[in-house]
């Protein structure tokens, strides 16, 4: 397990490190995105992206990786501070808007899990780390949910999102959407929520691959696309983390008593 939480930690380290990336690259789009009332927002654009490098590169490398999971955790609470909040005071409660703050919220938990999991590795874990831990899982579960039901809305977008060459594309996306209730309400219910994380996971990866490969493949991508396919895998990675941070279910105990 402590092999495969290393490899979810290094393709959630390159997203971030591509995210940091585009900072560099598109920093005149970024800078728009930056609050009015803060000076020298192109600054700001590089320094965000100069901090998700860092913290990437820090996944990657293994070296203070607890340390950047939690800063990453911290700064999107901030940017729904900075950016969102002022959005929705200025009525701006968009369809968007609401997604975008939905998946800020969803990787700053898988963030903090993340952490949490790290931090179990040392000797002392503080009760705080404890708490994090649950309060994540918790809130990470019920945006699953959220967005399970949201899979039920705005079919149009959602099925273009599934490769054309599956057949009955609106079925794969009424599936996504039951996998991810059901996998929310299993935390709730404390009934095989391990198991549906792993499974949900799994699921998730396997489509997001058959999407975004041919595209990647065949050069057939922009930045936006880029940006989608990093969003969607810093949610799987959440999952992942989701699943590692789980306590382990009764018949994983019993079968690791029976081996021992």
């Amino acid at each position: 397990m402590k092999n495969f939480i290393r490899i979810v930690q290094m393709f959630f380290g390159a997203a971030w490190l591509i995210f940091g990336t585009q900072h560099f690259w598109y920093v005149d789009a970024v800078a728009k995105i930056v609050p009015e009332y803060f000076p020298a927002r192109r600054f700001w654009a590089y320094l965000v992206g100069a901090a998700m490098i860092a913290a990437g590169l820090s996944l990657i490398a293994g070296i203070k990786a607890r340390l950047a999971a939690v800063l990453l955790g911290v700064m999107l609470l901030m940017f729904f501070l900075t950016i969102q909040v002022p959005k929705m005071i200025g009525g701006n409660w968009s369809a968007v808007n609401w997604t975008r703050i939905f998946q800020d919220f969803a990787i700053a938990a898988a963030a903090f899990m993340l952490a949490w999991i790290l931090s179990k590795r040392e000797e002392s874990e503080p009760d705080v780390w404890k708490k994090i831990a649950g309060l994540s899982q918790y809130v990470f579960a019920a945006l699953l949910i959220v967005f399970g039901i949201g899979q039920f809305f705005n079919l149009d977008f959602l099925t273009a999102k599934v490769p054309e060459y599956l057949l009955l594309r609106i079925f794969w996306v009424y599936l996504t959407g039951i996998a991810m209730i059901i996998t929310g309400v299993s935390v709730f219910i404390n009934k095989k929520a391990r198991t549906a994380a792993i499974a949900l996971a799994t699921f998730l990866l396997i489509l997001n691959l058959l999407r975004y490969a041919p595209l990647f493949l065949t050069g057939a991508y922009n930045a936006l696309l880029l940006t989608a396919a990093m969003l969607d895998l810093t949610i799987i990675c959440g999952v992942f983390f989701l699943a590692c941070a789980l306590p382990q279910e009764s018949s994983e105990v019993a079968e690791g008593d029976r081996l021992s």
